[in-house]
């Protein structure tokens, strides 16, 4: 069985962290994940975690997915929404693999406010395959 805990989702996740520049496997449930093919995802929830490409082997990178996975999972058992989905989202920035927990939405201003409440620099669009930055210095800015 793929869930987010098999070595499955995380050699996914790694080789498209690598090959790709990024990556999210999303939950509903905190154990089988799925890729997303749309809608918003909105980071923030935990801390990010950033390791130098030239030291995050496969199994440092295995090791933090499992940290990240198991946050998921708690978050799935805390909330009291029904429907909510998370990720661990991984992408490379300056030389360095980033890990984080995101949550998926399905309009571009319900990611805006998110970002503007969690202080995010962007959200990421699954459709279109992109960053969108937003302007921290214009609370009147529309998504």
């Amino acid at each position: 069985m793929n869930t987010m805990f098999s070595t499955h989702a995380v050699r996914l996740a790694y080789g498209r962290t690598l090959m790709d520049g990024g990556s999210s496997l999303l939950t509903s449930d905190g154990y089988d994940f799925e890729v997303p093919y749309k809608g918003f995802m909105v980071g923030g929830l935990s801390g990010e975690t950033k390791i130098p490409l030239d030291i995050c082997d496969s199994n440092t990178f295995h090791t933090i997915w499992l940290k990240y996975a198991t946050e998921v999972r708690k978050l799935i058992k805390e909330s009291r929404l029904s429907g909510v989905s998370y990720a661990v989202g991984t992408w490379v920035d300056n030389d360095c693999i980033v890990f984080d927990v995101s949550e998926k939405v399905n309009s571009s201003r319900s990611a805006y406010a998110l970002c503007k409440d969690r202080n995010e620099d962007a959200y990421y669009d699954v459709g279109e395959s992109k960053s969108v930055f937003i302007d921290k210095e214009n609370d009147n800015a529309e998504a």
